[in-house]
This record gives structure tokens, sequence and C-alpha cells, in this order.
């Protein structure tokens, strides 16, 4: 009699056991479909690209992903602090909804993320995605892993740091954080600071022309560096199926630029490239300029939606590809 009375209890266990092996292999092979995502997020940087018309600076590489991809000439963070900005396009949210307006809160003043509200990364981690923040390329160091985030969450936001582990763990998210373009530059090298094209509100003075040659070489080098990532995506038979965005964490450190809330410290440079072998969403025309309004909150909500996933109900950012 309890042997009868155990069956539908055993039938029961493992129907779940088997409904949980169903779950899990649908999700791990819908995950096998979905294209990888690079976020090439640079620092302290406005749209300040040869792309974008700029004088006496040198950024081959990114041109020529502009060329290929979508250039948008009027992207802009919610914020012109790092801080404050990268709280909120990692989340896709206003950073003041979530209470992470004010810059580097102390660690026992940052508040938890509301519900319903994560970094990008969690969502893409349920979907199956191997998640990175990139310090090391080949064994050695690149890219600064930085976040600076203000909020606690629960949970590891990233899953690996090194360049090596993607290709074995597709598909991805990786980011890749570049600081050449913060302040802390040398002197200038290739920009000529008499022939460098000053903004219009700035003196025409020597010190001036001298800052804003440095400004623009470290650029350059910034260019160089993404130079390097696209080349090992081709080398390690990635390129085909990564999605890539490239933009700036909020405007140049200049005057009238970072921490002011005027187009110098808050228009970035924002370039999307998808590769021919993937679908191409409607909006998406390679080879030419948006000049739709885009916020980096925005980024994130389409992210989520060229990986297939549908918009958090809470996220504010807008997708701004597809139908």
């Amino acid at each position: 009699m309890r042997l009868f009375r155990a069956l539908p209890l055993l039938t029961t266990s493992l129907l779940a056991v088997a409904l949980q092996f169903s779950d899990s292999h649908s999700t791990v092979s819908h995950a096998a479909e979905r294209p990888n995502v690079l976020w090439l997020i640079t620092e302290d940087m406005g749209p300040e690209l040869g792309c974008y018309g700029t004088e006496q600076v040198w950024t081959p590489v990114l041109d020529d992903l502009a060329r290929r991809g979508v250039r948008y000439s009027r992207a802009f963070t919610v914020t012109p602090v790092c801080s404050t900005s990268r709280s909120g396009f990692c989340t896709g949210m206003y950073p003041i909804t979530i209470g992470a307006h004010q810059h580097r809160t102390n660690a026992d003043q940052k508040q938890m993320l509301p519900d319903g509200v994560r970094p990008v990364t969690h969502w893409l981690q349920d979907a199956g995605y191997f998640t990175a923040n990139i310090t090391s390329m080949n064994g050695k160091k690149f890219g600064t892993g930085k976040t600076d985030w203000n909020f606690k969450f629960p949970g590891k936001p990233f899953q690996g740091d090194k360049w090596e582990e993607l290709k074995q763990r597709q598909p991805f998210y990786a980011q890749i954080n570049f600081s050449q373009s913060h302040r802390g530059w040398g002197a200038p090298a290739k920009a000529d600071p008499a022939k460098v094209k000053l903004p219009p509100y700035y003196p025409d003075h020597p010190a001036a022309r001298k800052d804003w040659a440095e400004y623009l070489d470290e650029i350059t080098e910034v260019d160089g560096l993404i130079g390097r990532v696209l080349k090992q995506l081709e080398a390690d038979g990635l390129a085909e199926n990564t999605i890539i965005f490239m933009f700036g964490d909020h405007g140049r450190a200049h005057m009238r630029g970072k921490q002011w809330c005027y187009d110098s410290g808050l228009r970035i440079p924002m370039i999307l490239y998808i590769p021919p072998t993937l679908t191409q969403p409607a909006g998406y025309e390679p080879g030419t300029v948006n000049e739709n309004l885009t916020a980096s909150i925005d980024i994130t909500a389409t992210t989520l939606a060229l990986a297939g996933l549908k918009k958090p109900e809470k996220m504010q950012g807008q997708v701004f590809l597809g139908p």
C-alpha cells in the first residue's frame, strides 16, 4: 500500500526534474543561437573623432567601424560624470530614480537596487550569456575593469576578466574600458597645437591649444587599442558573430565639459556595428549616420533586444532598433 502511495510523489518528482532539465536544455540551446555583444567604453571622451569631423586627430579604426556600421550624431549620456553615468547605462535607468545620482557615494550610503532593476549582465546571465569585464588579453594587462557603480547589488555582475575565456564561453557579453582619454595626458606627439581647431568658446591661447592637442593624441591612442581588439576578434574567429557598441561614458574633460550639463559634458561618440552575417534589425542601416536623439541608457535596452531578450518592465532606456 505504501508503495502505491509513493508512486504519485515519485512521478511528480521525476516530472519536475525532467521539466527543469528541459528548461535548462532549452536555455542553453537558445543561448547558443544568440550573438555575442562587446561594449567598448571610453572615459571622458566627447565625439572628437575623425568621422565626426574633428581635425588633427587620427582615428582610422573607429572611422572604418563607423563606415561599416552606424554612427550616432546625437548620442548623449544622462549625467556628465563617471559613476552616475555608469550607474545609469549599466542598468538602463536614470540614476536619480535608483538613488545613484551622487558621484561616488560612500559605500555605506549606497542603496540596493529597487526590485526589478538589475545590472544588464544579470539579465544576460539568466539567458545563458557568459559575462566578462576584460582586464587582460594574451596574458598582458588590457582594459581597466572599471565599473564605478553607485549602488549595491546581490550576486556577481561578471563571471570572468580574461579575453581568452570568451572563445570557449559563447555567447558572451564583454566590456572593455579604456582610460587613456581620461585626464593625465602627456605632451602632444601627433596633433600640432598650432593647427588644432579649438571649440569657439575656448580662448585662443597656447595653453588651451596644447591641452586640446594632448587630448586629441589620447583619442588617437584609444583608436589604436580598439584596433587591437578588432584584430583579436578576427584572429579568434569571433568577428562574424559579435555585435559591437563603442561609446563614451560622458563628455570630454575640458572647460564646460565633464561635470557640467552642457552638450560638451553630455554628448558622446557612439558607433554600432552588427556583422552582415547576423540579422539586420529594422532601423540599422550600415554606412549611415543616425541623427535621432539617443541616450546611453538606450544602449542597455537595445543590447538586450539584440540578444533576443524582452526589455524589463521597469527599465527606462528605450530600444532604438527593431519593430
